[in-house]
């Protein structure tokens, strides 16, 4: 058992190295925030032959004395049990002082794990708590450090949770098959919210994977077997239907004239609405563009018929258990419109009926 432990606490330093793969995920950046969470559920791990494990990590960096904390809480999938379940490994890790600070504990297992970091600051200590739950089992470990907090690190889309390879700089390899789930949330003001833009690929530690592919659905990123590098999964969005305006992605923060909101606000005026995000973007909500279809279609997660747009912008269409983006201005709504072929078969029918009469008429005259 102290051979198993010393290995755990040694194949779980994370020295960065050259990425020779993508880091594919659940990534975002750009929130005031205090904590990580992200549902993971694991249906299948198919690896290439030879290929190292893989490790789930969820990472952020704290910026504590003017110094980067890189902290991490990571999972392991090691053995499928005869009742296709995973036994994983939980690690957790902060980089402070020159060094990491690690523990781990063996032999939980399940198919959805949540891993949630927090943390606290006082005037002079912060304190970092991992959890860890198999929706049986419940693990935590906390870290105190001493000192000046500043706030999170945002280098780029640096924060959340990925897949990748399981030590040292290592990259995992997808193979067919490979899938799973997560669902992620950043917690504010002691609630917890869906990050407002969310991407793939980008690289916030030393492992890497290959052979991936990310797409958002329903709430959850679904890593599987693919060809992408670098994706954006979804960014904000918002639709009119009748008189509520629904933003996109459902479960994350609004701000509407300094009041914050979820999902829906009644339409009132000319309501200027902007996702809770450190750069400044807004929506001025009057109903300037319509989109229409001639089935139930869902829109940024709402179904119906007719969508408003405020402007032109992306819209996220459920199409084949994925949502796909599609950028909606006034031209390519008339065109989509113009392509109608009910529109086109009329527009026919009355060219051919006046050809027709204008024969006729030249007849009559003869």
């Amino acid at each position: 058992m102290k051979v198993i432990t010393l290995f755990l606490f040694l194949f779980i330093i994370l020295i960065p190295i050259v990425n020779a793969g993508y880091d594919y995920g659940y990534e975002f950046g750009y929130v005031n925030m205090n904590g990580i969470q992200a549902i993971v559920t694991l249906y299948n791990i198919s690896l290439q032959p030879g290929s190292p494990p893989i490790s789930i990590q969820q990472n952020v960096c704290l910026n504590l004395n003017g110094s980067e904390i890189l902290v991490q809480n990571v999972i392991i999938p090691l053995i499928l049990t005869a009742t296709n379940q995973y036994e994983i490994n939980w690690v957790n890790s902060v980089f402070y002082n020159g060094s990491y600070h690690t523990f781990s504990y063996s032999f939980v297992v399940g198919n959805t794990f949540n891993l949630t970091t927090v943390w606290v600051n006082s005037s002079d200590k912060l304190v970092i708590t991992f959890y860890l739950s198999n929706c049986s089992t419940s693990l935590n470990r906390t870290y105190v450090l001493y000192g000046n907090y500043i706030g999170v690190v945002y280098s780029g889309y640096d924060a959340g949770t990925v897949i990748v390879g399981f030590r040292n700089g290592a990259t995992a390899d997808f193979v067919k098959g490979f899938n799973v789930s997560i669902q992620e949330f950043y917690r504010y003001d002691n609630s917890w919210y869906v990050p407002p833009v969310a991407y793939s690929g980008y690289s916030n530690t030393g492992e890497s994977a290959t052979n991936g592919y990310a797409y958002f659905y329903d709430g959850k990123v679904w890593v599987i077997y693919g060809n992408a590098s670098t994706q954006m999964l979804y960014n904000f969005s918002v639709i009119i239907v009748n008189n509520t305006i629904f933003t996109f992605p459902k479960g994350s923060l609004w701000l509407s004239d300094g009041n914050f909101f979820t999902d829906s606000i009644p339409l009132k005026g000319n309501l200027i609405i902007s996702p809770f995000y450190y750069f400044n973007y807004s929506f001025s909500t009057k109903k300037q563009i319509l989109l229409k279809f001639n089935n139930y279609t869902v829109v940024d997660g709402i179904k119906g018929k007719a969508f408003y747009l405020p402007s032109s912008e992306n819209v996220y269409i459920r199409e084949n258990g994925k949502c796909v983006m599609e950028f909606i201005n006034q031209s390519n709504v008339n065109q989509r419109e113009g392509a109608n072929p009910m529109k086109l078969l009329f527009v026919i029918v009355v060219i051919i009926a006046g050809i027709l009469s204008l024969l006729y008429y030249k007849m009559i005259r003869k």
